[in-house]
């Protein structure tokens, strides 16, 4: 049987969020399969780390700075020498305004969440998809989302996710008769320090139907598949990965 290669869309990409967790694997993968990455993040010596590890060009980057945005997006594509692809994975967790503790959450937890989760990501499509247009770029762009967006909305997490799924849609039908390729992944609990798992724990997870945690693996794998030339027809759409965890 042969092998399946993966032909990607593009050679260029910033990967946001990625110190660790998802975004690291998704950059690490990038590279193996000769893409040229930026990875982003606000803590200067984790993101050196990261660069290490995966072989991509490190840029701190605060995203839930607005006023910063078009500059630190050309420094990223001047880095590259171009730009054609945008994995927006920068996020934060809060596990506040869960269940009764929604009664609790304030405008500071509601903003915190919602700068990173949503604002910062629409603002970096926006300018993602501008230079793509005025540089006529058949890209990608892929919106790291959480399967909490089809949960009963508590707080401001939950609502952050649902609002990327929506942006994900109408920003993928506008797109896509432009050759921009724009969805989205929607993991369940992921083996991350995010879900306070640690190096060496074990996978097992009982709330899940297939006994574990998906992997950070998991996830990159299936964002090169959405990245590819084979999945041009699939425009829109977060694809869940979560092991049935939110089959109830």
């Amino acid at each position: 049987m042969e092998a399946i290669i993966i032909k990607l869309r593009g050679n260029k990409a910033i990967v946001t969020g990625a110190s660790r967790g998802i975004g690291l694997e998704i950059a690490k993968e990038l590279v193996k399969n000769g893409v040229s990455v930026v990875i982003t993040g606000r803590n200067e010596k984790t993101l050196a780390e990261a660069a290490k590890e995966s072989g991509a060009i490190p840029v701190v980057w605060d995203i839930s700075d607005i006023s910063q945005m078009q500059t630190k997006f050309d420094e990223c594509v001047d880095l590259l020498g171009g730009f054609d692809i945008l994995v927006n994975n920068a996020g934060v967790f809060d596990k506040v305004g869960w269940g009764m503790g929604m009664l609790n959450v304030t405008e500071e937890d509601w903003d915190r969440v919602m700068d990173i989760n949503l604002k910062a990501a629409f603002f970096i499509m926006q300018t993602a998809a501008k230079y793509m247009l005025a540089n006529e770029i058949r890209g990608n762009i892929l919106n790291i989302s959480s399967v909490a967006a089809n949960e009963p909305l508590q707080g401001p997490y939950g609502a952050s996710k649902a609002g990327l799924f929506g942006l994900t849609r109408g920003w993928g039908r506008v797109l896509a008769p432009t050759g921009i390729v724009l969805n989205g992944i929607a993991p369940g609990p992921v083996a991350t320090e995010m879900n306070d798992w640690h190096e060496g724990d074990s996978l097992a997870h009982t709330r899940i139907p297939t006994g574990r945690f998906v992997t950070v693996d998991e996830v990159a794998k299936l964002a090169m598949y959405l990245l590819s030339e084979d999945a041009v027809q699939i425009i829109g759409h977060s694809i869940v990965c979560d092991g049935a965890y939110d089959i109830k």
